[in-house]
Parts: C-alpha cells; sequence; structure tokens
C-alpha cells in the first residue's frame, strides 16, 4: 500500500507467511497507514497551546481565566475577563462571579414571576369557564322549562277539543233515541186506529183526521224539542270550548304578563340599581373632589403658614446673626494679638457666574425629554481635556488663572473630633480676622455672600454663611446649601495645587504623600464637575462627571425601589452579594443620572442601595464625633474599604438628616456638617479613601417620623452605593 497524491491503493504484495492471510495483512496496513495520515493532517488549535500561560483564579466554585487583551479567546464554557495584572484577575474575576449570581437571581426571579403570572391566568381562565358552563346550564334549563310549558298548553287545547266532540257526539245519539220513539208511538196509534177503522169509519175519519193532525204536531213537536235539544246541547259545548279556550287565552295572557311584569321589574330594579351606583359614584367623586379640594386648600394653608413661620424664623436668625456678627467685629477689633489679613475682593466675572450658578432650576425641575447641558461649562473643564495624563503641578499656570500651591498641616484641616471654626469678621475697611475656608479654597465669591442679602431679582435670599457653608432660601421655600466639595482632600502631607479663573471656577490637584494624585474641577459655587484619581503609576479613574450632557428627569416613569434589594445589612456574611444583587436591580433603571441629580431627586436617590448604619449621637448643635461614637462606624469602613479595593471607582453618597426642633436653615447647615465629620471619621480611622465620599445635609425635609419634636430616629445618617446609577467617562489608559 502507498500513498499517492493524498489517496491509497493496494499494491500486489508476497504471499504472506504461514499462518496469516492477505486480506489481514492488506487490513492491518491500511489501518496503520490511515492513522498516521490522520496525525500528519491533525492541526493543533491555538489556545490548547497557549492556555497554560493564562491566569485563572477559583471564586467560590467557580473557576475565571484571565485573559491579557479583548482579542484573546475565551475557552467555550469557561468564564473570561480581561486582566493585566493578578491583582486585577482576582478583582475583576471577583466582579464577573458576583454579578453572574445577580443574574442568575435575576433569571430565577423573573422565572418564579412568569410562572406566578401563568398560574394566575391559569385559575382565571379556569373561573371564566366554570362561569361559561354554569350561564349554559342556566340557559338550558330555561329553554327545558319553557319547553315543557309549551306542551303543556298544547296538551291542554287537545283535552279540550276531545271533551267537545264527545259532547257532540252525545246530542246526536239523544235525537236518534227520541225519532225511534216518535216513531214507535206513530205504529201505536196507527194499529189502534186500524182496529176500530171498520166500526165506526165516518166516526173514525174525524178522529183519523184528528190523530193525522194530532200526530203531525206531535212529530212537529218531536222534532222542534230534538232540534231544541240539540241546539241547548251544541250551545253547552260551544260555551264550554269557548270557556276553556277563554281560560287557556287568559292562563297564556297572565303568563306573558307575569313574564313581562318580571322582566319589566328587573329592568326597574337594574335601572334604580345603576341609578343608585351613578348617584353613589356622583356623591363619592363630589365628596372626593371636596376632599381634595380641601386637602389641597389645608396644605395650601399649612404650607403658606409654615413658609411664613420659616421666613420668621429666617429673619429672627438673620438678625441675630447681623448682631452676633457686629458683636464679634468689635470683640475682634479690640483684641489686641488679633493680625489682621486682606479681605479678598471676588471679580465681577466670578460675582455674575455665581448668581447664574444660583439661579440655575434644580434638577427635579428637568422633565421634558430634552437633553441640557452641564449648567457652567468652567473654563476650567478646558485646561485638562485628555483625562489620561495626570496633570503636574509644576506645568505652567493657564492664562487668566490666579494660582496658589500650599502643603496641608494638621493645624489647618480640621478632624471629626472637632466642631468647625468660628467664620471670621471684618475689623477694619478692607480688613479682616482671617479668611473663611471658602476663600481659602479660591470660592472667594461664594464666601463673600452676606447674611440677609436678596439675590437674583429678589428672588432668592442668603439665610447663613458660617465660613465653610452658605445656605440659600429659593422662591419656592426650599433650601440650598453650598460649600467647598473638596473640604474631604484636605489631609495633613498633601500638596494641594489651586488654579482660580475668572469666572469663578477652580481646578484643584492634591498630590498625596505616595505620589497618587486627585484632579477636581468645581464650579462657581464649590459643587463638583469632574474629579478623577490617579494612582502610583498615573493609571486615571474617573469618579465624577458632571460636564456630561444631563439627560432630563421625568419622575413620573422612574421604578418603585424594592427595599428588601436596596437595604444591604453589614452584620451578616453576605453583604458583598447583597451588594451586587443591589446594584444590579439599580442597573435595571437602564439610565444614568449626574451627580447633581442624584443629590437633589429624592425619587432618583432612593433607587441607590442603602447601608445600614448604626445610629451615632452627636451632641446638640455640635458635628464633631467623640472617638467612642466613631468605632460604631467599624464594620462600615471595613465594607466600604472592601468595595474600593474591588473597584477603585465606587462612589458613594453620605446623607445627614435631622429632626425638625429649629430654624430649616440651620438644621440643613448641620445635617451637612454631620455628613462631613462621618465622612472624615471614615478616612481618619479606617483609611477609606476620601476622594470615593460625597457628603450631602438634608436637614429636617426628609423625616422618617413625622414629628416638629426632639425625635431622635430623624437625627440619622445614610449611605448609599450610587455608583450604579452614576454617569462616569471611563478614561483610556
Amino acid at each position: 500500500m502507498v500513498l499517492a497524491h493524498g489517496q491509497i491503493r493496494m499494491r500486489r504484495l508476497r504471499r504472506p507467511a504461514a499462518g496469516f492471510t492477505l486480506k489481514g495483512v492488506c487490513m492491518k496496513r491500511l489501518i496503520n497507514t490511515t492513522t498516521a495520515l490522520s496525525l500528519a493532517l491533525y492541526i493543533v488549535p491555538p489556545f490548547a497551546v497557549q492556555a497554560q500561560d493564562l491566569q485563572s483564579v477559583t471564586v467560590g466554585d467557580k473557576q475565571v481565566i484571565c485573559l491579557p487583551d479583548k482579542k484573546t479567546a475565551c475557552p467555550d464554557g469557561a468564564l473570561c475577563t480581561i486582566a493585566k495584572t493578578p491583582e486585577a484577575c482576582q478583582s475583576n474575576a471577583e466582579k464577573l462571579v458576583a454579578k453572574e449570581a445577580a443574574k442568575e437571581q435575576t433569571d430565577a426571579d423573573k422565572a418564579a414571576a412568569a410562572d406566578k403570572a401563568a398560574a394566575d391566568k391559569a385559575a382565571a381562565d379556569q373561573a371564566a369557564a366554570d362561569k361559561a358552563a354554569a350561564d349554559q346550564a342556566a340557559a338550558d334549563q330555561a329553554a327545558v322549562d319553557k319547553a315543557a310549558a309549551k306542551q303543556a298548553e298544547k296538551d291542554q287545547a287537545a283535552a279540550d277539543k276531545a271533551a267537545a266532540k264527545q259532547a257532540a257526539d252525545q246530542a246526536d245519539a239523544d235525537k236518534t233515541a227520541a225519532d225511534q220513539a216518535a216513531a214507535d208511538q206513530a205504529a201505536a196509534d196507527k194499529a189502534a186506529t186500524d182496529k176500530t177503522a171498520a166500526d165506526q169509519a165516518a166516526a173514525d175519519q174525524a178522529a183519523a183526521d184528528k190523530a193525522a193532525t194530532d200526530k203531525t204536531a206531535a212529530d212537529q213537536a218531536a222534532a222542534d224539542q230534538a232540534a231544541a235539544d240539540k241546539a241547548a246541547m251544541d250551545k253547552t259545548a260551544a260555551d264550554q270550548a269557548a270557556a276553556d279556550q277563554a281560560a287557556a287565552d287568559k292562563a297564556a295572557m297572565d303568563k306573558t304578563a307575569a313574564d313581562q311584569a318580571a322582566a319589566d321589574q328587573a329592568a326597574a330594579d337594574k335601572a334604580a340599581m345603576d341609578q343608585a351606583a351613578a348617584d353613589q359614584a356622583a356623591t363619592d367623586k363630589a365628596a372626593g373632589d371636596q376632599a381634595n379640594a380641601d386637602q389641597v386648600a389645608a396644605d395650601k394653608t399649612a404650607n403658606d403658614k409654615a413658609a411664613k413661620e420659616a421666613a420668621a424664623q429666617d429673619e429672627a436668625a438673620i438678625l441675630a446673626a447681623k448682631k452676633a456678627q457686629k458683636k464679634a467685629e468689635k470683640a475682634a477689633a479690640a483684641d489686641p494679638n488679633m493680625k489682621p489679613v486682606e479681605a479678598p475682593v471676588p471679580d465681577k466675572q466670578a460675582v455674575d457666574t455665581l448668581a447664574t450658578v444660583l439661579a440655575e432650576p434644580t434638577a427635579a425641575d428637568t422633565t421634558t425629554e430634552k437633553e441640557h447641558s452641564p449648567l457652567i461649562v468652567a473654563p476650567a473643564a478646558a485646561v485638562q481635556a485628555d483625562l489620561t495624563k495626570a496633570p503636574s503641578p509644576d506645568q505652567p499656570a493657564p492664562k487668566d488663572a490666579v494660582v496658589t500651591t500650599e502643603t496641608v498641616t494638621k493645624d489647618e484641616t480640621r478632624t471629626s473630633t472637632q466642631d468647625f471654626a468660628v467664620a471670621p469678621v471684618a475689623v477694619a475697611p478692607g480688613k479682616k480676622s482671617g479668611l473663611s475656608d471658602l476663600e481659602k479654597v479660591g470660592l472667594v465669591a461664594l464666601g463673600a455672600l452676606v447674611i440677609g442679602a436678596m439675590i437674583n431679582n429678589n428672588r432668592q435670599q442668603v439665610v447663613s454663611n458660617t465660613g465653610d457653608r452658605v445656605v440659600v432660601r429659593q422662591d419656592d421655600g426650599t433650601y440650598q446649601v453650598y460649600k467647598d466639595d473638596n473640604a474631604l482632600l484636605r489631609q495633613p502631607g498633601s500638596q494641594v495645587t489651586t488654579q482660580t479663573f475668572q469666572d469663578g471656577s477652580t481646578r484643584t490637584i492634591v498630590v498625596r504623600e505616595d505620589g497618587s494624585q486627585i484632579s477636581t474641577v468645581r464650579d462657581a459655587s464649590g459643587r463638583v464637575l469632574q474629579r478623577v484619581a490617579y494612582d502610583t503609576t498615573g493609571r486615571p479613574t474617573v469618579l465624577i462627571d458632571d460636564l456630561q450632557r444631563e439627560t432630563p428627569i421625568n419622575i413620573a416613569t422612574l421604578p418603585r425601589p424594592r427595599p428588601t434589594q436596596t437595604a444591604i445589612s453589614i452584620e451578616g456574611n453576605d453583604a458583598e452579594m447583597q451588594a451586587a444583587m443591589a446594584a444590579a436591580d439599580a442597573e435595571d433603571v437602564g439610565r444614568r443620572f449626574s451627580l447633581r441629580q442624584i443629590r437633589t431627586v429624592r425619587e432618583v436617590r432612593d433607587l441607590a442601595p442603602s447601608i445600614n448604619v448604626t445610629p451615632i449621637t452627636f451632641e446638640t448643635g455640635s458635628a464633631a464625633i467623640q472617638p467612642t461614637e466613631a468605632k460604631k462606624l467599624n464594620s462600615l469602613g471595613k465594607f466600604i474599604l472592601d468595595l474600593i479595593h474591588r473597584n477603585p471607582g465606587e462612589v458613594f453618597l453620605i446623607e445627614g438628616h435631622t429632626d425638625a426642633v429649629g430654624s430649616a436653615a440651620s438644621n440643613l447647615a448641620l445635617s451637612d456638617r454631620r455628613a462631613e465629620s462621618v465622612a472624615k471619621a471614615l478616612s481618619e480611622y479606617f483609611g477609606v479613601p476620601p476622594e470615593n465620599l460625597v457628603v450631602q445635609g438634608y436637614g429636617e425635609s426628609e423625616l422618617l417620623v413625622d414629628s416638629a419634636g426632639d425625635e431622635r430616629t430623624n437625627r440619622r445618617v445614610a449611605v448609599r452605593i450610587i455608583t450604579p446609577l452614576l454617569q462616569q467617562t471611563v478614561a483610556a489608559n
């Protein structure tokens, strides 16, 4: 056997040795040659050669293969992720397994919901079938009853006809008997006459004549009597038949009348019920409309009253603050140790830009399906267009920007155990007792707002300025707090470079001792528009990006949050699984939101997974956390830190809430300060990166218990994982 041109053919062989056959030898050589040919033509798949070089990790009961890039094929049936380092391999594998588990759970929930829907539909179909069968049985019974009644009427008519016929036959029989009797009487009379006829012919002739006359009269009388009897019997039968027919007709008419009366009564009853229902519905609607109108009027009255009370509280607070400020100014001016500083004067452009920012509607007001650009696209945003390159503080300063650089010390920062410093005051024209926290970080226009000042054509009023925060009352009676969103980043040992532009926007670069950097762009109100973290290798992570277009919110179309899936308990062993499931549930919303929208719109914020936090006690009016209270954050700090290690892009919102005691403006500022203290404690005690935390106070606007008193439940701090809802730009590295 030889191989030629890819085919196998046979050649003549010598006679085989004893014990062998030619056929067996040929078959053996054919098999051996075919096997060799198959091995020669077999092509080893590329993956079989390279699979041994791929990284793989085991998460739970699943093995995940880490591919170096997207071009590398994933083996069939395997779980694969993209990772270049072992650390990234482990982290990405755990995320992938958590996502797969969440997806499997979601699929199971959907299947269970589908099964329940099918069961409900089957039950409904069975109920409909039972009702149709019952209706058909009732209709069949009604048809049977109607046929029986009709048959009874026919039977009665036949019986009446038979009785009439029997009466007629009886009349004929009576007439025949009368005729026979008359004939017999005539024969007898004739025989008597014949016997005496011979003796008295003449006399008998007269008698015969008379007899004949009598017979004729008798016959006529008998005939008349018979006719009269027959007529009487016929009349009786006719009368009976007429009476029977009349009775049958009356019965039929009575039945028809009864049926009609029943139908009329049923129609009348239905009409009465429909009318009663309509009257009740009209009454209910009128009552509901009246109740709604009364409620609206009551709400308006209550709101007007609350607005007046709030305005009165604000005016009293403003007056008290002005008096306290004057007193503090006198005390500071009289202090011989006081060293005044130059009072910074904001640029006119910065003041105008700040007024424009404060006049913008809140995120909750944008309900049309139309895209909106960011409120203020600050010049600072144009300085760093390429997010993949870490900024350098040594780069030349942008044109028209004021640059300040400092190394933060412990004396220049506040810890979570300390309260906020008193706001500086004016001691002379152009002189102040010091710079406020807002002025120190370049937010000069915001820090210069005067308590009681009316802005934006008197639509807003500055209620308080504590040096670190400014509270403004809107024209609709609500309040907004403005502050430095970068306050958490100012940690001892960090070098902070701030570039302040003429429109009041700022770009801050924080360089830590380990070489990592945080770049933040803020508008004139101090709100973060963009924050990017760079690790020690220069790899970027975009945490916040409100420079993207903001898609409006239609609150009516937002899904309702499911408390069982959005509340995470960190006391058990499945906290991370709960977080993954809650994140997957939040991503099912189908869209992302700006940080401003998440902060402002409660219906959006409620979609973010929340973490149960052990209540922390604050002293009345204080935002400082005692070390004994900070220990309560131990489980929370470890949980947050673990999530950030797994995903450096995780962002958490720390919410502060108060009870309703005190003015709304003071409660708003206090709740925001307390949220900042909790965030600082998480960084100080547990090493949570501050750039991954956002703080926001809500004051008394979201009470858990509707009470105007000292309700401890309302004084709380909440933490939410907002990453699944937050719009973030992925920076290519």
